[in-house]
Formats: structure tokens, C-alpha cells, sequence
């Protein structure tokens, strides 16, 4: 987790100094970083028994082939982003799961 930590912190002081918003931008970049490993996950192949686990590769099925790395960071964005105004909005209409 220490790595994580740093990569954070560093992020942090490169988008500017702390203020009343920090914890929420930490969260954010969190957020981002977990979604990138997840996507970049989804590309790994795996075995089971020698038998080849085909990939479900998210970015490709939503970017096509031959996606680059700055894509795959912007998809990551734009998921987070859409998760976070998702729970905005599910918030606004009567608590965390909507109402």
C-alpha cells in the first residue's frame, strides 16, 4: 500500500497546493488508479488446468483494437467520472440507493 501511498502524493503535489477539497481529490485519483488496474487486468490471460482463460479485455471492447495507454487512462477517467455522478445523482433522490 506504501507505493500507492507515494504515487498519491506525488499526484497531489503536482495538481496543486491542499485545500478544503483535498481528501475528496485523493479519493478521486484513488479511484482512477484502481480503475486503471482494473482495466488493465481484464487484458491478463490466465490457465485453469492448462486450459487457456481467453481475456475479457473491457478496453477493447469499448476502445477497439489497438487502443493506446493515454485512451485506456481517459476511459478510467471517464468511468470514474460517471460513477461519481451516478452516486450524485442516486443521493439527490433520497439517499445512497435512490428512493
Amino acid at each position: 500500500m506504501g507505493s500507492i501511498d507515494k504515487r498519491i502524493e506525488n499526484l497531489e503535489r503536482l495538481v496543486g497546493a491542499p485545500d478544503e477539497s483535498s481528501e475528496h481529490r485523493r479519493t478521486v485519483v484513488r479511484d482512477i488508479l484502481d480503475e486503471f488496474a482494473h482495466l488493465k487486468a481484464s487484458r491478463a490471460v490466465h490457465s485453469r488446468g492448462g486450459v487457456r482463460i481467453e481475456p475479457e479485455d473491457i478496453p477493447g471492447k469499448i476502445l477497439g483494437p489497438g487502443y493506446t495507454s493515454g485512451e485506456m487512462w481517459e476511459l478510467a477517467i471517464r468511468r470514474v467520472t460517471a460513477r461519481e455522478e451516478a452516486m450524485r445523482t442516486r443521493e439527490g433522490r433520497g439517499g445512497r440507493w435512490g428512493a
